[in-house]
Formats: C-alpha cells, sequence, structure tokens
C-alpha cells in the first residue's frame, strides 16, 4: 500500500510540474520584430530635396501657362460672339445700323514734326520721327503676346535704342471694351518688348511699360486689317540725336 500511494503521489507531482511549465511558457511576452533599416532614405537628402523643388516648380509653371491659356480662351469667346453678331446683321434685310463705340482719347504723344521723314527705310506706320526721339511700332497676330519684330525692324531698334534718354513701351490690343483677359495680354506684350530690348542693349533704368486695354487706336477698328494695326507695341523712345535727324531731314 505504501508504495503504490507513493507512486501516486509521484505522478501526480509531475503532472503538476508540467503544468506549471505549460503556463510559463504561454505566459512569456513576444519579442517585437526589428527593421533592419535598409531602405530608410533621410527626410533632407539633397537630392531628394532638389527633385521636389523641381516638381514645385514644375507646377508653378503649368499653373502660369494655365492662366495664359484661359485668358486667350476668353479673349477668343469674345472675339466669336463680335464676329457671330457681325454675320447676323450682314443676313439681316435690310442691315441695322451698328453704333460705332465710343473712341477712346489716345495717351498724349510728341507731336510729329512736319513733313518729317523716317531716317531708316520703314513703313510710316511702323517707324515715325517726333520732336523727341522716334516711335517704332510692332504688331502682333490675335491673342499673342511674343515680341518678334522683323529684321529691319529690330535693327532699327537696337540702333534707335543706343543713347537714349528714356524708353517708354506701350502695350495695345484691339477690344472695344475693358476686360480681364484682354488687360493680362496688353501688359504681357508691354513686359515682353521690354525683356527684349533690355536683352539687346537697352538700359534697364531707362525702360517703362504702360498698357491700354481697350480703345486707344491707330487705325479704324472695324475690319481685320485695322484690328491687326491696332494689335501693337509702340516703343517710344527719347533720343535727341533721332529727333535732330529728323528735323534735319524735314527741312
Amino acid at each position: 500500500m505504501k508504495i503504490k500511494r507513493a507512486i501516486s503521489l509521484s505522478a501526480y507531482a509531475l503532472c503538476i510540474a508540467g503544468a506549471a511549465l505549460h503556463l510559463n511558457g504561454c505566459s512569456s511576452t513576444p519579442k517585437p520584430a526589428e527593421a533592419d533599416g535598409s531602405s530608410r532614405v533621410p527626410a533632407n537628402e539633397v537630392a531628394r530635396v532638389d527633385t521636389l523643388q523641381q516638381r514645385v516648380n514644375a507646377d508653378r509653371k503649368l499653373l502660369a501657362e494655365n492662366g495664359l491659356l484661359r485668358a486667350q480662351v476668353d479673349v477668343l469667346q469674345v472675339k466669336l460672339n463680335e464676329m457671330t453678331s457681325i454675320v447676323r446683321e450682314a443676313l439681316t434685310l435690310p442691315p441695322a445700323p451698328r453704333a460705332l463705340p465710343t473712341p477712346v482719347p489716345l495717351p498724349p504723344a510728341a507731336p510729329l514734326q512736319p513733313q518729317s521723314r523716317p531716317a531708316v527705310d520703314l513703313p510710316a506706320d511702323t517707324y515715325a520721327v517726333n520732336v523727341s526721339g522716334v516711335v517704332i511700332r510692332v504688331f502682333h497676330p490675335f491673342a499673342q503676346t511674343d515680341f518678334e519684330p522683323s529684321d529691319r525692324v529690330a535693327d532699327a531698334l537696337r540702333s534707335s535704342i543706343r543713347g537714349a534718354e528714356q524708353i517708354e513701351v506701350r502695350g495695345y490690343t484691339d477690344s472695344n471694351v475693358v476686360n480681364k483677359a484682354d488687360k493680362l495680354i496688353a501688359i504681357e506684350r508691354a513686359e515682353k518688348a521690354r525683356t527684349w530690348l533690355i536683352q539687346n542693349g537697352a538700359d534697364a533704368a531707362k525702360v517703362k511699360t504702360k498698357h491700354f486695354t481697350a480703345g486707344s487706336f491707330l487705325t479704324e477698328n472695324t475690319t481685320q486689317e485695322g484690328r491687326g494695326k491696332n494689335r501693337r507695341v509702340e516703343v517710344d523712345i527719347r533720343n535727341q540725336q533721332l529727333a535732330a535727324a529728323g528735323r534735319a531731314m524735314s527741312n
């Protein structure tokens, strides 16, 4: 009896010991996974910063181009409405009389010398001599702002800005009414002309710009040819040597 009871107690103790070991194994806290760090990139890495800066610059440029494109689309819509109105009037019998827009006064300019002739061989509507110097005009295609003078006009500009006392650049459109889109076009025409002049030898401190959104027409504005003359940039160059040369040629 004593031997059997000792065996039973030994078996019972072994069961209790096994259960304790099992519980201890289940209650241990699992170790968290550790990253090896091989794919980490420093937040202030130079190459990464440059890449982000390039993306920001590209986005800004795209926004500016989209803004100009929207402005040009608005101008096209305005011109389309005007042309549609003209066609409808032309098809109406008899045509209804059109009221001409009230002319906007031209900005003050120095009067031309009587019988003055250009100092260079350019058309009168492109090159004119006055008492203070010369006025050179560059005409623009519809809704365009790039300053692209012909070779002859470019040569006249380069020679005229030498020794200039002051240069006033004026941007115009062929619009009959003031609106945001044409205002942007007039400003860009003047500013791009100013940039061209500085790149070709003009003193930046002497070049000023103005813009005229509507009116201030050079000629009548009811034909395609007239509108083409009114879409322009005028470069008013104060140069006493050129003015004196013009006076000498007129005498």
